[in-house]
C-alpha cells in the first residue's frame, strides 16, 4: 500500500510532457487536471523547487492541501527531494534527475541567502486549508470581532444542540425574536425537540449559508425571478432536444388525451387539440409535466411499453407503433431522458406567503442562532472548523464599501508571493472567497502565481460542502484578480493497460457528456496508460443472484475470501485492499477472511462503540451513574470480568424486598443479599467475588473521578484478564481518555453527547493484524488492507476488490432549509431558497425542486466514488454486485448505487458472457457473523495485586499511577522513576489543579490572562478539588494561587510558558517497555534554539530545616531517571538535541537534569 510512485516515472516521453514542462513556469498561473495516477504530488514538488529559485524567503510560497495525510505527504517529498540531491549523485531516470536537478538549484538558493532549508525544514509552508485559516485567525485575533479561537471541538453537535436549546428559549415574551420563533414553531407542527434537531443540524455547514442568509428576508420577487430563469433555461434545453419529433409527438398527445378515461386522468384529457409545444415558462411548466407522462413513468424512465389506460387503445396498432417508434429514438438520446426527469421536477408555482414569511423568519433568526453558537463556545472555551474559516474570512474582508484589499491581506501580501492549492477539486465556496480575498492585491503578470492542482473527477467530499462545481469555474472564469491557464495531464503512471482501457470505456458512458458547475456534472477526461498490458483479464465482475441481502453478502464474502487466498498463494508480496462506500458491507466479509485464516488490517472501520471491551466499559459508566439503569446492572453482571450466569441471574432479578413489597434495584438487591443458597455453586462463588468489591466501588463513587472509578472499579473486578490482545487494550484507553474529557462533578451531565463521541471514535488496528507488523518476510504474505474508498484515496494496491455495489446508500432526512446557488456559463452565480414544508403539509415545489437537485449531484458524485475505487487499482480490479432476475435478464440496479453508474457496460459484459453470475444459495437461519466469544473469568478468579494492572492513561490519575509504580510499562522502570511514593493524595490533587491552570496559561497565552483574570481562578480551584473529593482550605488555595504569580514573575517560569514552536502541554506519548505497552505525561515541551526541552512542574518545596542544596539533590535523585525516560522517548520521535528540567512553581526554582 503506497501512493503513487512518481519517482519512477520518465515524463520525458509521456503524452502529456508539455504540459508538465510549462507547469514549472514560476511566472505563469495554471489549474491543473491531473486524473488518477498522473503523479500530481510529484508536479507540485518540482514546482516549489522551481519556486525557490525565485524567492527571497522560503516562506513566500505557501502550499495549502486539505488532510494531513496529503501536507504530510507533500512535506516528505519535497524534503526527500532536497536530501536526495544533497547526499547522493545526480540519478539515470530522466524524471528523478529533473527533480534533482531543480533540488540542487534550490539548495544553491538556500546556501546563498542562508536559509538552510535541509537543517531547517520547518521553514517550508506546508498546511491543511483548516491549518491555515487557524493561522490567519490566530496571527489577527485581535483585529477581528471573534478574538483568540481555543482548539476545535471532537464533538461540536452538543454545542450546536445548546445553541438551538438556548435561542429557542427566547419564544417567551413579546420580542421580535419571539414572534418569528413562533411562526417556525408552529411551521414545525409546535414540537420543540424537532425544530431544535432541524436548527442544530444546520449549523454544521453554517460558513456556507451565513453570508447568504440575509438575502432570504422579503425577497420574494427576486427568488421568483430566479425561478423564472431556471424553469425558461429548462425549457428550452428540452424544446431543442424534442425538435426533431416535435410534430410527432404532439399529434400522438393528442391521440391519447382523445382516447383516455377523462375520469382516470382528466389532466392529460384537457389537452385534446394541442397543436404545439407549450410555454418556455412558469405558466406553461404544468401542461409540459402533463404531456411528457406519454414518455416516462412516475419513475421517470422512459417507458417501455403503451397500454389502453395511457391512451393507446389494442385495437389501433399503427399509432401504438409510432409512439414505440418514438420511444425508441428517444433511448438513442440518453440525454431526453435527464431533460425530461429535470422537467418533472421544475417547480410549479410561485412562492407562495407562507413560504415567504418561514423565509423571513429563518432570515431573522438564523444569523442569531449563529451568533448563540459563538457565545456557547466562548463559555466552553472551544469552536469548530466553521468558526475558523469564518474568523479567517472575517480578517481577511475589507472592512468598508470602497476598500478592495483588507488591512490584513495586505500584511499577508508582502509575505506571499506562491500559492499552491492541492485537491482543487474538494474546495468549497467559503474557501474560495477565502483564496479570492488573499489574492486581492495581485495583479496579472507581476510575478506572483497561483497553482490550482486536482481531478474533477475524484470529488467526493460533498457531505464536507466540497463543490466540484467551482473547479470548472476556476477554469473558464478568474478567482479574484488571477486567471489561471488550464493545464490537462493525461498519463497514468499506476495501473496497467488492461484497466486503464475498462476504465475509460466505462466511465466514459457513466459520466455526463456535458459540464455543469451548478450541479457538479463532471465529463469523463481519458487517461494514457505508462504501462504494458498484463496477461488475464484485468477486471472481472462477479454478480451473485439472491432473494436475501444476507445470502447475497454471505456468497459475496466466501468469494471475496477465496480470491484474496488465491492471490495471496500465488503472488505473496502483492497488495490486496477492499474497498467499500460503507462500514456495513464488511458484516460478512471479515468473518469470512478470519475463517480463512486470511490477515488483515482495517482503517477506521470498527466503531469503538461496536467494541465488546467498550460496551462493558459503558455499561459500568451507566450503572455507577445510576443504581436505576437496569440494563446497564444487568449487562455489568452478566459481563466476562463479572460473569454471572443467565439463571443466576434471573434468580437475582426475581428477588424483592425483605417486604416483598416492591422490587428493587439490583444493586440494593446485591447489598442486601445475605442467603445465596438459591443460586448456583458457580453463582455464589461469582457473587462472594464480586459483591464486595462492586458494593465498596459505589460508597467511594463520590470521592473520585468518574474515570477513576470506572477504571479501578473495571481492574478489581478482573477486566485486564478478559481481554484478548493489545488491540482491545487499546481500545478501553481511548475510551477511558474520553470518559476523563466528558467528566464533570463525578459523573456525565451530558450522557446523549457522551455517546455521541464514543460513535464517532474507531477501534485500533485489528487483532487479526497483530501477527504482522506489516513488513512481511519473503514467504508471508501482505495483510489484506480494508477501508473505505473515501480513506483509499491517494494510494495504490496490486489487487483491489469492491464489494456491495448494488448496495443503496442511506436516505438523506429532510433539511430545515435547501439552497442553491446556480452558476451560469459567465460564470455568475444567483441564490436560490426554500424552507422544509409545513408539518401537516407537502414540500412545496421549489423545496421538491432543490431535494431533487441534491439528489442528481448525489449521483453524480457516485460516479466519481467508483472511478476513485476502481482507479487505485495497478493489476487488477474484482467488482461484486447483487443482481435480481427478472423475465427478460436482469433487474436495472437504482440509480443510487455504485452499480447503477456503470450498468450499462457490465450488462453487456454479462449479455456477451465475459462475466457470470452465480446464484447464492439460500440459508434458512441468518448466521449472527456479529457474534464475538469473549474469556469469562473462573467463579474465584483473583487479579494480580493492582499497581500491576492499572492501565491509567488519563493525565491526572497517571501522576497518581507514575508515583504508584502503577502504569503498564512505567512499572517496569527503575524505583528511581517512581516518586514521592509517600505524597499524600492531598497534594496530588493540589498538583493536578495547578497541572490544569499552568496548561490553560500555555495555550491561550500569558497577555489573554491579566491579573483581574486570575484572581478568579479560586472559584475555579475550588470547584476542581470539590470535583477530586476535597474541600480546600483557605491556605491551600492561596497557595496555589501564590505558585501562579511567582510562576509569572519568574524569568524563566515565563519563558516556561512563553509561545515557542512545536509546544505541547500535558503531552501523551505511548511506548512498549518489556513487552507492555505504557503511556508518559510530558508536563510542557518545546523546541527553542533548535532544543527540545522538556519540563516538569513538581507542586514542593523544602520540608521545614532543609536545606536548598540537599532539596536539590533530593529531587534530581527522585525524578532523573524519569525525565531520561522522557528524553529517550522524544529522542525516537526527532533528531532534536534534548535538555530536561524540574520546575517548581512554589518556589520558584528551575534545575536542569542531565538527560544523557
Amino acid at each position: 500500500m503506497n501512493s503513487v510512485n512518481s519517482l519512477s516515472q520518465d515524463n520525458s516521453t509521456s503524452s502529456d510532457s508539455r504540459e508538465r514542462k510549462l507547469a514549472l513556469d514560476p511566472q505563469q498561473s495554471f489549474i491543473v487536471s491531473a486524473p488518477a495516477g498522473s503523479g500530481k504530488t510529484g508536479l507540485i514538488t518540482q514546482r516549489v523547487l522551481r519556486l525557490l529559485c525565485t524567492v527571497d524567503n522560503p516562506e513566500e510560497i505557501l502550499c495549502i492541501t486539505f488532510t494531513r495525510k496529503a501536507a504530510g505527504e507533500m512535506t516528505d517529498r519535497i524534503n526527500g527531494a532536497l536530501q536526495e540531491a544533497a547526499l547522493n549523485p545526480r540519478p539515470d531516470n530522466s524524471y528523478q534527475a529533473q527533480t534533482w536537478d531543480l533540488a540542487t538549484a534550490a539548495l544553491e538558493r538556500s546556501a546563498e541567502l542562508g536559509w538552510n532549508l535541509v537543517e531547517m525544514p520547518g521553514r517550508l509552508r506546508i498546511q491543511t486549508i483548516d491549518g491555515f485559516c487557524r493561522y490567519i485567525a490566530s496571527q489577527f485575533a485581535l483585529e477581528t470581532s471573534i478574538g483568540l479561537l481555543p482548539e476545535p471541538s471532537e464533538n461540536p453537535q452538543v454545542h450546536y444542540r445548546a445553541a438551538a436549546r438556548a435561542l429557542l428559549d427566547c419564544i417567551e415574551g413579546d420580542t421580535l425574536t419571539a414572534q418569528h420563533l413562533a411562526v417556525l414553531l408552529t411551521h414545525t407542527g409546535n414540537d420543540l425537540d424537532r425544530c431544535e434537531t432541524l436548527m442544530s443540524e444546520l449549523l454544521g455547514n453554517r460558513e456556507e449559508w451565513l453570508p447568504l442568509i440575509y438575502a432570504a428576508a422579503d425577497n420574494q420577487e427576486y427568488f421568483q425571478q430566479v425561478i423564472d430563469q431556471i424553469i425558461g433555461e429548462n425549457l428550452l434545453d428540452l424544446e431543442e432536444a424534442l425538435l426533431p419529433i416535435a410534430g410527432e409527438l404532439v399529434e400522438l398527445v393528442d391521440f391519447a388525451a382523445r382516447h383516455v378515461s377523462k375520469d382516470e386522468n382528466p389532466k392529460f384529457a384537457r389537452l385534446v387539440g394541442i397543436t404545439e409545444l407549450p410555454d418556455n415558462s412558469l405558466s406553461g411548466i404544468a401542461q409540459w409535466k402533463v404531456l411528457l407522462r406519454i414518455l416516462v413513468t412516475k419513475e421517470n424512465d422512459l417507458r417501455k411499453t403503451i397500454r389502453a389506460p395511457e391512451g393507446f387503445p389494442k385495437d389501433d396498432k399503427p399509432t401504438k407503433d409510432r409512439m414505440l417508434a418514438l420511444l425508441a429514438w428517444c433511448r438513442d438520446h440518453p440525454a431526453i431522458e435527464e431533460l425530461i426527469a429535470n422537467t418533472m421536477n421544475l417547480p410549479d408555482s410561485a412562492i407562495s406567503e407562507s413560504q415567504q414569511a418561514i423565509l423571513n423568519a429563518l432570515g431573522y433568526l438564523l444569523p442569531l442562532l449563529a451568533a448563540q453558537l459563538t457565545t456557547v463556545f466562548q463559555q466552553q472555551e472551544q469552536c469548530d472548523y466553521p468558526a475558523i474559516t469564518l474568523a479567517a474570512l472575517e480578517a481577511l474582508e475589507p472592512s468598508s464599501d470602497d476598500q478592495v484589499v483588507s488591512d490584513i491581506t495586505l500584511r499577508l501580501d508582502y509575505q506571499l508571493r506562491h500559492i499552491l492549492v492541492d485537491e482543487f477539486q474538494d474546495t468549497s465556496g467559503s474557501q474560495i472567497n477565502l483564496l479570492s480575498h488573499l489574492i486581492a492585491g495581485w495583479e496579472q503578470n507581476d510575478g506572483r502565481s497561483l497553482f490550482l492542482v486536482g481531478d474533477a473527477m475524484q470529488s467526493l467530499y460533498r457531505f464536507r460542502n466540497a463543490n466540484v462545481g467551482l473547479f470548472l469555474n476556476a477554469q473558464h472564469h478568474p478567482i479574484g484578480p488571477v486567471q489561471c491557464q488550464p493545464l490537462s495531464l493525461t498519463t497514468n503512471f499506476r495501473s496497467q493497460k488492461g484497466v486503464i482501457d475498462w476504465v475509460n470505456e466505462t466511465f466514459d458512458n457513466a459520466f455526463p457528456a456535458h459540464g455543469d458547475p451548478s450541479r457538479g456534472a463532471i465529463p469523463y477526461s481519458a487517461s494514457v496508460s505508462d504501462k504494458p498490458q498484463s496477461p488475464g483479464d484485468a477486471v472481472r465482475f462477479y454478480g451473485i443472484s439472491a432473494e436475501h441481502k444476507n445470502d447475497y453478502r454471505r456468497e459475496e464474502a466466501r468469494t471475496i475470501a477465496r480470491i484474496c487466498s488465491q492471490i495471496q498463494q500465488r503472488d505473496p508480496s502483492d497488495s490486496v485492499a477492499i474497498l467499500v462506500r460503507g462500514r456495513g458491507h464488511l458484516r460478512s466479509i471479515i468473518p469470512a477472511l478470519r475463517e480463512a485464516n486470511l490477515q488483515w488490517q482495517a482503517i477506521d472501520i470498527n466503531p469503538l462503540a461496536n467494541r465488546m471491551p467498550v460496551v462493558d466499559m459503558l455499561s459500568l459508566t451507566r450503572a455507577l451513574i445510576s443504581p436505576a439503569d437496569r440494563i446497564a446492572w444487568l449487562a455489568v453482571l452478566r459481563a466476562p470480568f463479572c460473569g454471572l450466569g443467565l439463571d443466576d441471574l434471573l434468580r437475582l432479578t426475581n428477588s424483592a424486598d425483605r417486604s416483598g413489597k416492591k422490587p428493587l434495584s439490583l444493586l440494593a438487591q446485591l447489598q442486601q443479599l445475605d442467603d445465596r443458597h438459591y443460586f448456583s455453586k458457580t453463582g455464589q462463588q461469582t457473587l462472594d467475588r464480586i459483591t464486595p468489591i462492586i458494593l465498596q466501588a459505589w460508597q467511594n463513587r463520590g470521592r473520585d473521578t468518574i474515570r477513576n472509578t470506572v477504571e479501578r472499579l473495571w481492574l478489581e473486578l478482573g477486566g485486564p484478564a478478559t481481554l484478548h490482545s493489545p488491540t482491545d487494550i487499546a481500545d478501553v484507553r481511548r475510551y477511558l481518555d474520553l470518559l476523563e474529557a466528558w467528566q464533570s462533578a463525578g459523573g456525565i451531565e451530558d450522557w446523549s453527547g457522551f455517546q455521541q463521541a464514543v460513535e464517532k471514535l474507531y477501534a485500533a488496528a485489528s487483532a487479526d493484524s497483530a501477527a504482522t507488523d506489516g513488513s512481511p518476510t519473503d514467504n508471508s504474505p501482505q495483510p489484506i488492507q480494508i477501508m473505505t474508498i473515501h480513506k483509499s484515496k491517494g494510494l495504490e494496491f496490486d489487487h483491489v476488490l469492491l464489494p456491495g455495489l448494488a448496495e443503496p446508500p442511506r436516505s438523506p432526512g429532510k433539511a430545515l432549509l435547501r439552497w442553491q446557488e446556480q452558476l451560469d456559463q459567465s460564470g455568475n452565480s444567483s441564490l436560490i431558497m426554500a424552507p422544509l414544508g409545513a408539518y401537516d403539509e407537502e414540500d412545496d415545489t421549489v423545496y421538491r425542486y432543490l431535494k431533487h437537485e441534491d439528489g442528481v449531484k448525489s449521483r453524480l458524485e457516485n460516479t466519481r466514488v467508483l472511478y476513485v475505487g476502481a482507479t487505485r487499482a495497478i493489476e487488477h480490479l474484482y467488482l461484486f454486485g447483487k443482481l435480481s432476475a427478472t423475465k427478460k435478464g436482469w433487474k436495472l440496479p437504482s440509480k443510487s448505487t455504485l452499480l447503477g453508474s456503470i450498468w450499462k457496460t457490465i450488462s453487456a459484459g454479462i449479455e456477451n458472457g465475459q462475466y457470470g453470475v452465480t446464484e447464492a444459495e439460500a440459508q434458512e437461519t441468518e448466521t449472527n457473523t456479529r457474534l464475538q466469544h469473549f474469556r469469562r473469568l473462573r467463579a474465584d478468579f483473583k487479579p494480580e495485586s493492582l499497581p500491576n494492572l492499572v492501565l491509567s492513561t488519563g493525565v491526572e490519575y497517571n501522576r497518581a499511577a507514575i508515583q504508584e509504580g502503577s502504569v503498564i510499562g512505567e512499572r517496569d522502570l527503575p524505583d528511581s522513576v517512581l516518586p514521592d511514593k509517600d505524597q499524600s493524595i492531598r497534594a496530588r490533587h493540589l498538583g493536578t489543579v495547578l497541572h490544569r491552570t499552568l496548561k490553560q496559561l500555555a495555550i491561550e497565552g500569558i497577555d489573554n490572562w491579566p491579573l483581574a483574570r486570575r484572581q478568579r481562578l479560586a472559584i475555579a480551584w475550588a470547584a476542581q478539588l470539590k470535583e477530586l473529593g476535597i474541600l480546600a482550605s483557605e491556605p491551600e488555595i492561596n497557595g496555589l494561587s501564590q505558585s501562579v504569580e511567582t510562576m509569572l514573575a519568574d524569568q524563566r517560569g515565563k519563558w516556561i510558558l512563553d509561545r515557542h514552536s512545536h509546544a505541547y502541554c500535558e503531552q501523551s506519548l505511548s511506548y512498549s517497555s518489556n513487552g507492555r505497552d505504557g503511556t508518559s505525561i510530558i508536563d510542557r515541551t518545546f523546541v527553542d534554539n533548535g532544543v527540545r526541552w522538556i519540563v516538569d512542574y513538581k507542586y514542593a518545596s523544602p520540608i521545614t530545616n532543609e536545606a536548598q542544596l540537599d532539596f536539590i539533590a533530593r529531587q534530581t535523585q527522585a525524578y532523573s531517571a524519569q525525565l531520561r525516560h522522557y528524553a529517550n522517548l522524544y529522542r525516537q520521535l526527532e533528531s532534536n538535541p534534548v535538555r530536561c528540567a524540574l520546575y517548581f512553581p512554589k518556589i520558584p526554582m528551575f534545575i536542569e537534569i542531565e538527560a544523557d
